[in-house]
């Protein structure tokens, strides 16, 4: 594909985006990419940045802490397309920078969902693209404990890091390592046994992760938390989830994190504490959802490799 071509794909793809926001009554706003402190995510590294002697400072890996601090001023559907930045090399589906869209409303994760399925189903018809019928909903919603237990004859979620290790050493796994933490014991699980079992072209969604991996997401029954991934072929478009509004809890989250990243040998990242005390002033119940443009794009064209719908490609 050319790349004239691409830019006049990319303009058509972002005007039905912004368009479908537009008609939801969604406000679009900014956010600032530059910031003093990033969300501990241990396995998401931010790019840091110096301004003269001062620093380091960070380029945002995602705009939801500084979008949810709006939503308390009184507008409860925002939505922004921005461009990101992360400690990635440019691989298939990876770059240091890419195009983030983020957005938050009232509502469970279970409508988040319903959001989704229409924004892709909105995209893909105003491409025009001839197989657009499969991504109409609905699609299909898979709970990821179920998942596991189909997959790989193991349920992590009620198993504790010594369980799970001797549960996966009984089914011949050989991926252990000695070091390893529940949560690297999970994702080694996801990524080779779960994630690649499932290569539907029409997309679909895995519901319900354990809340023993921190996030922002609200808690329910089971040890589980109200989150999403939206796949298309085995690629991971979209992640969303109902938000945890308990500044007390997200603390915790956050040091829980910061102690992971420590154990990984990575840098702590403080909370961000206005952050925290507008997060206390929300009420009701709020999702929101981060979806890769780039991804999401490259999926509808039927394209493997995420450089073949960018203009410029950032190589480290």
């Amino acid at each position: 594909m050319k790349e004239r071509e691409i830019l006049e794909i990319r303009h058509e793809y972002t005007k039905a985006i912004r368009e479908f926001f537009y008609k939801g009554d969604y406000l679009e706003v900014e956010t600032p990419s530059l910031v003093k402190t990033s969300p501990p995510d241990p396995h998401i590294d931010p790019v840091e940045a110096w301004v003269g002697k001062k620093g380091p400072f960070y380029l945002h890996t995602s705009p939801e802490v500084h979008m949810k601090r709006l939503l308390g001023f009184g507008r409860d559907r925002i939505f922004q397309i921005c461009k990101v930045f992360r400690v990635e090399e440019l691989e298939e589906i990876h770059n240091v920078e890419f195009t983030m869209l983020e957005w938050y409303r009232e509502g469970t994760y279970e409508e988040a969902m319903k959001e989704v399925e229409a924004l892709v189903c909105f995209a893909a018809n105003a491409l025009g693209r001839a197989d657009r019928a499969r991504f109409e909903p609905p699609f299909a919603v898979y709970d990821l404990d179920r998942l596991f237990v189909e997959k790989t004859g193991v349920d992590p979620f009620p198993l504790d890091r010594d369980a799970l290790v001797k549960a996966m050493g009984e089914r011949g796994f050989r991926g252990i390592d000695e070091r390893d933490e529940w949560s690297d014991l999970f994702f080694k699980l996801l990524i080779q046994e779960v994630e690649g079992a499932i290569r539907d072209e029409r997309p679909y969604f895995i519901k319900d992760w354990p809340q023993a991996i921190p996030t922002m997401a609200k808690s329910r029954a089971g040890g589980k938390v109200e989150r999403f991934e939206l796949y298309i072929n085995g690629v991971e478009i979209a992640n969303g989830y109902t938000e945890l509004i308990d500044p007390v809890e997200q603390r915790a989250r956050f040091l829980k994190s910061n102690l992971e990243r420590v154990k990984l040998g990575k840098k702590e990242f403080p909370p961000d504490e206005t952050f925290l005390e507008d997060l206390s002033s929300l009420t009701g119940s709020y999702t929101g959802v981060a979806l890769g443009m780039d991804r999401l794009l490259m999926s509808l064209l039927g394209l493997k490799k995420i450089e073949e719908v960018m203009i410029h490609r950032f190589r480290v």
